[in-house]
């Protein structure tokens, strides 16, 4: 089967758009910012592009749409990859500092093969943390809105899409009081699902891009189960058991890994 082929020693410069967005909770965007920038250093990228926490709609699309014409991360990268930390509620949305809503359908359409000639033959991966608690975790790729209806994540051929359903502020929530301190999740570590991510990654150095989502699956499985054993007071239903990180993936990206195994002499 093809899969997409790399070089031994990829280069990648990752872009990471972090929103601190009006009256909402961002204790862990600064954390899962730096977080972020920790493990790709790690893993040997290039410096990557940050935008600024207080961006508005324009004004990320605008910068998206610049980062496009720019050879280091198309023509010269071996992938692209593409972070998103903020918040939403509903709809594979994202917001912008404003709270107006942005779609992913178009951060991914940006860099699709007909308006960048660039990624042609490349992954693309985008990685989000919006904390959006409707995504339907029956269906992968669906989200639900207040009103029961669905709408599809967009796929492509080349792309993967990661989307987390546990929000970074539910150790805040009024029923964790009870909880013993030792016994929560820190948010000032950031979301758990980005500290999570980024620790498999460390972790499984040379594992392909779909049993890293399996370890990652498990690690945010166990944290919903202890969150679901403790006494949920003022909280009217638990949260999905059965949780799994909904992924749009393309066959090309099976033994794709984000980083090279390391060798027994390194440190």
């Amino acid at each position: 089967m093809e899969t997409y082929t790399r070089s031994k020693k990829p280069y990648c410069k990752p872009i990471i758009i972090p929103i601190k967005v009006k009256d909402c909770d961002y204790t862990s965007i600064d954390a899962d910012t730096k977080t972020v920038k920790e493990t790709f250093k790690q893993l040997g990228y290039a410096e990557p592009e940050v935008f600024n926490q207080d961006s508005d709609r324009d004004a990320i699309l605008n910068q998206l749409l610049n980062i496009r014409e720019k050879s280091e991360f198309t023509e010269d990268t071996d992938f692209l990859l593409c972070v998103i930390i903020s918040c939403s509620d509903m709809n594979g949305c994202f917001k912008d500092f404003n709270g107006v809503d942005i779609s992913v359908d178009e951060v991914i359409h940006i860099f699709n093969t007909e308006n960048c000639i660039g990624l042609r033959g490349k992954p693309k991966i985008f990685i989000l943390q919006t904390d959006d608690l409707n995504i339907s975790t029956k269906t992968p790729g669906q989200f639900s809105n207040t009103e029961g209806d669905l709408t599809r994540l967009p796929t492509q051929a080349d792309s993967l899409i990661y989307h987390c359903s546990i929000p970074s502020s539910i150790e805040t929530f009024p029923w964790s009081d009870s909880v013993k301190p030792e016994n929560k999740w820190n948010i000032a570590q950031g979301s758990k699902f980005i500290h999570t991510f980024c620790n498999e990654i460390r972790k499984e150095r040379g594992t392909d891009i779909h049993q890293l989502t399996f370890k990652v699956n498990a690690a945010m499985k166990e944290y919903v189960d202890d969150i679901n054993s403790r006494t949920l007071q003022q909280q009217n239903k638990e949260l999905n058991k059965h949780l799994e990180l909904p992924i749009c993936t393309s066959q090309l990206l099976r033994q794709f890994t984000l980083c090279q195994k390391q060798k027994e002499t390194d440190v």
